[in-house]
């Protein structure tokens, strides 16, 4: 029993140990299998997380306790693009050739020897190409089990672009912070919360009793609340909290610019917008000058609005006419205007044409319609009323606008009675010439005729001595041209010579002549010197106006001398140079015959030396001068191509100069030579007609020795007897124009019904230019003056007759 005891409980340990050992190899399969799941599970976290290293941005790294590296994760060698360790060294140490910030490198160092982690070291690099690259890395410290220091762990990441956009918006944002400080207006700007974002100097200059509240982060409210602290809130506004209100909802709702004084006293246009996130930009442009130009200009226009309404009755009161006129017809007249042309009010003339105002008014249409530049335009005209009446007008052109388009102003002065005033003026002092000189005219005269009737009685004497007879007919001959020289240079004086053309005159002659006339006009105590040094002097001028303007010359050098002095005519040649030339509007070069008129009287004052030529302007009494004087003289001189020159001292006297173009003195006429007066060698037949028996005798004998027949008649009567007793059977007249009963220019008009193609030869001692005209319109008649030589009388009939 024992033994099966035994045997049971042997039987029973066995049980237990082999149960036991299923139940450890149960265990052990269970405990590999949960094995296998642990180690497919830590497979796949670390193909997750080899996963996720190599999908991040990030890059690992690990060193050992020495701080070297003991890995680098391939991907920092993808994002360098070459060995890692070339750019950041073998360890931590090497880190800080790469470190972009000394002090956060040095932190970091501290940090290492510490071994504590670190974050967010920035690092810069740039690679062979040029490219920069930033990065960041961060390191945690690894202990052991047994807390020994074991080494880092870290990452690192590309922060090249963040750190680039970065510094790109650090920069955009210095430059326009830059650019919002420099601009003259000044500029705010509130986010939406209605809080200060910036404000630039500008602004704050504009509040100097807030500008230390204009700070970012202070709301609209509390810089407002600030203002009426300060003295922006008066008892007038009523409630703080009211005017608060107001003046935020203008803030937020204003969207029209408005001007306003601020506390600096500078006017300020104020404009306040949205932007799109919400927040107000609010831009203040300083306009206190456009303000100050807006007064200055407010003021202007009312004193231009008093000055145009002054100038306005000015131009309404003016005695003379004043017309803006646009080239095509009259836009505004003042009642001066209106009177001289003859309109019975100004607006009569609005819209009017101008040249029915005038006689010839399309000519004077046309050149003023021509007229343009800078300087003004003088004429004169003769303006016609409705009722016929006349006046004589002065016109002054300028030019002007009308409705943005060129027009012309012209001043009309009505000069009609002062022109009649200056020629009875002149009238009256040309009349107390002549009588002046009518002694010396007498004298020389009686002088001539001493000599022709004391040679033509010596003649009689002894008229068989041939060569003392010839020596008496030759002085005799030189005292008649002496005598019709004086003639001429009284008709010139008188303008009664018939053209007022040009010609060739010896200036000596005119000269010497003048001695005549001077010597009556002189005062006592005057010494007259006439120096002619180079004789035989021509030019073209007119010998009618040269004679009157030496005499002018003459005239105004003896009332320069009242006391007495000496007066002396100078001719001379003289070749100006190119300085005079280009003084007296470019004269051409060449040789000048110089008339100078010197005197020793009180000469001519410095301030009115520049005003003698104007016309009308003298400095004698009222009666004694018409001022036409010098202005006379500037003419004749410019109209034969030369200059006047004047130099005086006061005290010292005066010189008038005369600058005339030099020409060679004409060619001697050779005496015509006697030939048939008619085509078929029959002797011509002429009436001779004239009222001085001793002047028929002359001509006749002339023309009978020509070879003419001739008939005399003593006026136009006897002229028409013998003209129809001989049948008309004429081939020339040769007529005097002055006679008693009937004078030239009505014998012709009668013996024109009778023959109409009957040349004339028209014989006178003076003629006017518009009555020789008159004589010489019809063709086959010409006019010749006396003296008349026989060689002039023979050229003149044969001319006229060839016509």
């Amino acid at each position: 029993m024992g033994g099966a005891i035994a045997a049971a409980f042997v039987g029973t340990l066995a049980l237990l140990a082999l149960r036991r050992a299923l139940a450890t190899a149960a265990a052990m399969r269970r405990n590999a299998r949960l094995l296998g799941a642990a180690n497919r599970e830590l497979a796949v976290s670390r193909q997750r997380f080899r996963d996720f290293a190599e999908a991040a941005s990030d890059w690992f790294w690990e060193t050992g306790p020495d701080h070297r590296y003991t890995l680098l994760s391939e991907r920092v060698a993808i994002l360098i693009g070459g060995e890692p360790r070339d750019v950041f060294g073998d360890g931590l140490a090497d880190l800080g050739r790469l470190a972009t910030d000394p002090m956060a490198w040095t932190d970091a160092q501290r940090d290492i020897g510490a071994g504590r982690g670190f974050r967010d070291l920035e690092l810069g690099w740039t690679d062979e190409t040029g490219k920069a690259f930033v990065f960041r890395v961060s390191a945690q410290p690894v202990y052991g089990d047994d807390g020994a220091f074991l080494g880092y762990r870290g990452s690192g990441v590309d922060a090249t672009l963040e750190v680039l956009a970065l510094r790109d918006a650090r920069t955009t944002q210095i430059l326009v912070h830059d650019a919002l400080e420099s601009i003259s207006e000044g500029f705010v700007l509130f986010n939406p919360e209605g809080r200060l974002l910036f404000c630039n100097d500008r602004y704050r200059s504009a509040y100097p009793n807030l500008a230390d509240r204009l700070v970012p982060g202070v709301s609209f409210e509390e810089v407002l609340r600030a203002a009426a602290e300060r003295g922006g809130f008066g008892q007038d506004h009523g409630d703080l909290g009211s005017w608060i209100r107001e003046r935020l909802a203008r803030h937020l709702e204003t969207t029209v610019p408005v001007d306003r004084r601020l506390s600096d006293g500078h006017w300020y246009r104020i404009s306040e917008h949205a932007t799109r996130s919400g927040g107000i930009v609010k831009l203040l442009m300083d306009i206190t000058e456009l303000k100050e130009r807006e007064q200055e200009l407010a003021g202007r226009t009312e004193r231009l609005r008093e000055s145009e309404a002054r100038y306005r009755q000015l131009v309404d009161l003016a005695p003379f006419g004043v017309v803006l006129w646009d080239r095509a017809a009259i836009r505004f007249a003042n009642p001066a205007a209106a009177a001289i042309l003859g309109a019975p009010h100004p607006l009569e003339l609005d819209g009017a044409p101008l040249a029915p105002c005038f006689a010839d008014g399309e000519r004077l249409a046309a050149q003023l319609a021509g007229f343009s530049g800078p300087g003004g335009q003088r004429l004169e005209a003769e303006a016609v009323h409705a009722d016929g009446e006349r006046r004589q007008v002065e016109i002054a052109a300028y030019p002007a606008a009308y409705d943005r388009n060129d027009a012309v102003l012209l001043v009309i002065n009505d000069v009609t009675e002062r022109r009649r005033a200056e020629t009875e003026l002149r009238r009256a002092q040309k009349m107390e010439a002549v009588g002046r000189m009518a002694g010396g005219v007498a004298h020389e005269f009686n002088n001539m005729l001493t000599a022709i009737g004391g040679f033509a009685r010596l003649a009689e004497r002894t008229p068989g001595d041939v060569e003392r007879v010839r020596t008496c007919v030759t002085e005799i001959a030189k005292a008649s041209d002496r005598a019709a020289a004086l003639t001429a240079q009284l008709l010139d004086f008188s303008r009664r010579r018939v053209s007022d053309e040009l010609e060739t005159v010896a200036l000596t002659d005119v000269v010497r002549d003048l001695r005549v006339f001077l010597k009556p006009l002189l005062n006592d105590g005057i010494d007259l010197s006439v120096d002619v040094r180079d004789p035989g002097l021509h030019a073209i001028a007119n010998p009618v106006t040269l004679t009157q303007a030496i005499l002018n010359l003459a005239i105004n050098a003896r009332d320069a001398m009242p006391d007495g002095g000496r007066l002396t005519v100078t001719l001379e040649a003289i070749e100006p140079d190119a300085a005079f030339r280009r003084q007296h509007d470019g004269l051409e070069a060449g040789r000048y015959a110089v008339i100078r008129v010197t005197d020793t009287g009180s000469g001519i004052a410095e301030e009115i030396r520049d005003r003698i030529w104007e016309p009308f302007f003298t400095t004698k009494e009222p009666g004694k001068g018409t001022g036409l004087g010098l202005w006379m003289v500037y003419g004749t001189a410019r109209q034969a191509g030369g200059a006047v020159e004047m130099t005086s001292s006061p005290g010292g006297g005066s010189v008038f100069s005369i600058y005339l173009p030099r020409v060679q003195a004409p060619v001697g006429r050779p005496a015509p030579a006697p030939l048939p007066l008619l085509p078929e060698g029959e002797a011509a037949s002429i009436l001779l007609v004239d009222d001085e028996p001793a002047v028929r005798a002359y001509l006749t004998l002339v023309l009978t020795e020509a070879g003419c027949r001739v008939v005399q008649a003593e006026d136009g009567v006897d002229a028409l007897e013998k003209y129809d007793a001989h049948g008309g059977l004429f081939d020339c007249l040769v007529t005097d124009l002055a006679m008693p009963h009937m004078g030239g220019p009505e014998l012709v008009a009668e013996l024109a019904r009778r023959n109409p193609n009957l040349p004339v030869l028209f014989l006178s001692g003076y003629a006017s230019h518009e009555k020789a005209a008159a004589l010489l319109a019809v063709a086959g008649r010409k006019l010749l003056m006396k003296p008349i030589s026989p060689e002039d009388l023979i050229q003149g009939l044969r001319e006229v007759m060839a016509e």
